[in-house]
């Protein structure tokens, strides 16, 4: 009797592949997170950085900051939608000029920057998920004068 031998993979050749390709796409979803989470970042420096630019404004308009004890900038019923000469106030109550339409929200489902104000600075907080410019990950507060850890309105 002859045996003959058929072309194929064995079941250990085939376990290897498996198991490979688990590692590769384990390796590509952790990837994946990574750059998610960087971009998430880059929008929230990016929001911060154009609502300092639009506080900069109504600030050379008024000689002062909107002032207010805390609002989460865009959060629907906050009445802080838009930033013009009334302050923050919903879009309807918007007086021009108008320094935002439309304030940014967070990249994430209920993510909201919060802001709190006085005629001579404010302060505004956001949260990082990964290292950035600012430093390593976790709630930072921006001011007039730069970005820090610090929740005090200057």
């Amino acid at each position: 009797m002859k045996l003959s031998r058929k072309p194929g993979f064995t079941l250990l050749e085939a376990l290897v592949v498996i198991l490979i390709v688990g590692i590769l796409a384990a390796i590509a979803i952790f990837s994946l997170s990574i750059t998610r989470a960087s971009n998430r970042d880059a929008k929230r420096v990016s929001d911060v950085s154009v609502v300092r630019a639009a506080l900069t404004q109504f600030w050379l308009q008024k000689a002062a900051y909107p002032q207010n004890s805390g609002v989460d900038l865009g959060r629907p019923g906050s009445g802080a939608d838009s930033l013009s000469l009334n302050g923050f106030s919903s879009a309807d109550q918007a007086a021009a000029p108008i320094f935002l339409q439309a304030l940014p929200t967070g990249p994430k489902a209920g993510e909201y920057y919060r802001y709190h104000g006085s005629a001579s600075g404010y302060s505004l907080k956001f949260t990082t998920e990964r290292g950035t410019a600012y430093g390593a990950a976790g709630t930072w507060f921006a001011h007039t004068d730069g970005v820090d850890k610090n929740d005090v309105e200057r």
